[in-house]
């Protein structure tokens, strides 16, 4: 390491590449934090014999073999979040390293292997346990190596005879893990406790049978054993079949090969990675995010993010996030950091690259511990997955500028859409059985505006590259709500001279039973979807639901508005009812027939200056219903015919030349701006859960811009 690394000066009293807790029953955090295993004599006998042309071939098997894995699972699963594309198939090598994944969500591939190690580590050599050909093991515990326990997951060791080449591993976001709140997430948890069970690495089967007493158990903690017992079988079968595969395959090409090839896949992908890294320009470079939300009230938090690129090698340090606060549970683990950078690696930065562990090899990941991003084993982390997408979203931009510094264009780009508003529906279904789940719709966020383009509408998950939003029609007899409306809303991207993607907005009513329903979120006051190069940030994206509506009786004599979009509900008020706007993150309540439930994930950043758009793409956004007049006059200002919608091209240029020159007179020189800048601070009711302002951690912090820890200025 050279001398940009030597900058970051570490607190004695934190950690910072590891957990701060250690090892427990069935978990074990060194395993998370080992890197990839020393190759076998198996695995180097492989090795030595596959050609570049023969790894590439076994390589495009494995992954053939994965993503037919993810059409079985999805085809089999009745759990919302699996049949829209929110779960994982992989396989691992023998020593338990994910090395091949299928899309869906790529970074469950640096996730859910620290179950594998443990088993090879305390339970292959057990006398009570053993590893055997067809032994399925059942894990979702988030302190363990998960993302939180309402991602399941099923992992089976691949034999060969009696050699092990690798593993089957299949999981994804099932729901109902019997928390105190129905479908898992519950806002209000401060403890693990409270947020269900907890399964670290438990042998349910053997010889692909399930046994009865454990599959029963399983069943009998949750609300849902039906849903719970039918995506179970689910995922064992699916991992039969990848396992069947991959040993088909061994036999064709003796068990050397494959497990020579698998960890030879990471090899090469981690020697590529470095390739990648030493085309982008060395420096340091840094964004910090903030959030407005601890548990179920208001509360702002910070997550800073910098990265140190020198050569090959890239550290990647979080240091002066806001202290672990107990007070709800939006707290991350080291392991869940490290592996959500995958969601912006695997897409953009190394695009390109197989997504696996191996582009990992490279990167050092440094998160300061305990705090909101490195939290204790006790708190509450079911939503761990918002300090984490924060910490994504920082290094997305960061990486877009080492990728335009480098002239990589084709990876830079805004932000994705990452404003959660989740709601969690709970109560019986049209087919009569228990459900707790989320809605496939918020699998239709905002792309980022790109360096050319527009961002896309409604094209995907956050933490996940491939998924669907599902059938209408399906998703309303799966779960106890009925849909009204699905659209491309209006005001709800990123504005610049390109726009980031806007997202799809689902209004959904309780039915004639009613339902119950939680949400989960943040963002609903400072947006978690920043611009890039002068681009708006996507709007934040507040809880939005409407009470003792006139939408039956509308609907009984055919008068329903057709418009049933946020921004027309929200500005117009034309359905009658209790409107309620409010923080994302609610406990359970319940609801009754004909309440409204107006839900998104939010839209992607904009790119560059809005003055730069050209006048003919603002006008095209305002008849399609993408942007409000007054967005088209006042922030991109444009002038045109309210009723032609031609463009006044020379008032407009006119009208721009004059908001540039407001922009200059509203600027002030350095010295002028900086004095009071650093006296302002939020009321003191909304740093309750920061930590010292405005650094956590560092009490009189007073530079004027946030660096890196300097002990020797006497920050600590």
């Amino acid at each position: 390491m050279g001398h940009l690394r030597d900058r970051i000066v570490l607190r004695d009293t934190r950690v910072y590449d590891r957990h701060p807790y250690g090892r427990a029953p069935g978990r074990d955090p060194e395993l998370l934090r080992r890197g990839i295993e020393p190759p076998s004599e198996l695995e180097l006998a492989g090795m030595g014999r596959l050609s570049d042309v023969e790894l590439e071939l076994l390589h495009h098997k494995m992954s053939c073999i994965v993503e037919e894995g993810r059409e079985v699972y999805m085809s089999l699963s009745i759990s919302e979040g699996i049949i829209t594309g929110d779960m994982n198939c992989g396989i691992l090598t023998a020593g338990g390293d994910p090395a091949v994944v299928a899309t869906g969500i790529f970074f469950h591939s640096l996730l859910n292997y620290g179950p594998v190690k443990y088993i090879m580590k305390y339970y292959a050599g057990d006398a009570t346990m053993g590893l055997r050909d067809g032994d399925v093991f059942f894990f979702n515990d988030p302190a363990a190596g998960g993302v939180h326990a309402l991602d399941m997951f099923v992992a089976t060791p691949i034999f060969v005879g009696q050699q092990l080449v690798g593993w089957a591993q299949v999981g994804g976001h099932q729901g109902e893990c019997g928390s105190t709140a129905p479908g898992g997430f519950n806002p209000a948890a401060t403890s693990r406790w409270e947020e269900g069970l907890h399964v670290p690495a438990m042998r349910i089967g053997e010889r692909w049978q399930l046994r009865r007493d454990l599959f029963e158990f399983l069943q009998n903690s949750v609300r849902n054993p039906f849903v719970f017992a039918s995506d179970l079988k689910a995922r064992v079968a699916t991992c039969k079949r990848i396992c069947e595969r991959v040993q088909r395959e061994a036999e064709r090409r003796s068990p050397q090969a494959v497990a020579g090839g698998l960890r030879k896949i990471l090899a090469v992908t981690a020697e590529r990675a470095r390739d990648r890294l030493r085309q982008v320009p060395d420096g340091i470079y840094r964004h910090v995010l903030f959030n407005d939300g601890v548990g179920t009230g208001p509360g702002l938090v910070r997550l800073p993010t910098t990265v140190v690129k020198e050569g090959d090698h890239m550290t990647v340090l979080v240091q002066g996030a806001s202290p672990e606060n107990w007070a709800g549970p939006q707290h991350s683990t080291w392991h869940l950091m490290r592996a959500a950078m995958g969601v912006y690696l695997f897409t953009y930065f190394f695009r390109g690259l197989p997504p696996n562990i191996g582009c990992f090899d490279p990167i050092e990941v440094l998160v300061e511990g305990p705090s909101i991003a490195n939290c204790t084993e006790e708190i509450a982390k079911a939503e761990g997955t918002t300090p984490a997408a924060m910490h994504v979203q920082n290094l997305h931009v960061i990486g877009s500028k080492m990728l335009y510094a480098a002239g990589e264009y084709d990876g830079v780009c805004a932000p994705f859409a990452r404003s959660p508003m989740t709601f969690v529906y709970a109560g019986t279904n049209q087919y009569g059985y228990r459900v707790a789940n989320v809605v496939g719709h918020e699998n239709g966020a905002g792309q980022g505006a790109r360096h050319d383009a527009d961002g896309l509408d409604a094209c995907g998950f956050y933490w996940a590259s491939v998924t669907d939003i599902g059938e209408v029609e399906e998703a309303d007899a799966r779960l106890p709500v009925m849909t009204l409306s699905r659209t491309i809303d209006t005001d709800f991207h990123g504005f610049g001279r390109y726009r980031g993607g806007a997202p799809c907005v689902q209004t959904s009513m309780a039915p004639e039973a009613g339902c119950q329903m939680t949400s989960k979120g943040g963002a609903e006051r400072v947006s978690h979807s920043p611009g890039l190069f002068g681009g708006y940030a996507a709007p934040p994206n507040p809880r939005f639901v409407i009470r003792n509506t006139d939408v039956m009786s509308s609907l009984e004599t055919g008068q329903l508005a057709l418009d049933m979009a946020k921004y027309a509900l929200a500005t117009t008020q034309h359905v009658h009812g209790e409107y309620e706007l409010e923080s994302a993150s609610q406990d359970t309540q319940n609801f009754s027939r004909g309440d409204l439930f107006i839900s998104s994930t939010g839209g992607g950043g904009g790119y560059g200056d809005v003055l730069e758009r050209r006048p003919q793409d603002v006008i095209a956004d305002l008849r399609a219903g993408l942007i409000s007049p007054g967005v088209a006059r006042d922030v991109y200002r444009v002038v045109y015919d309210e009723k032609s919608l031609e463009v006044d091209a020379p008032a407009t240029d006119a009208a721009r030349a004059d908001e540039r020159r407001t922009r200059l007179q509203r600027g002030l020189p350095f010295e002028a701006f900086i004095g009071p800048w650093l006296q302002r601070r939020p009321p003191a009711e909304e740093l309750r859960y920061y930590g010292d302002w405005p650094e956590p951690g560092v009490e009189h912090y007073a530079k004027p811009f946030w660096g890196l820890f300097d002990r020797a200025a006497g920050d600590g």
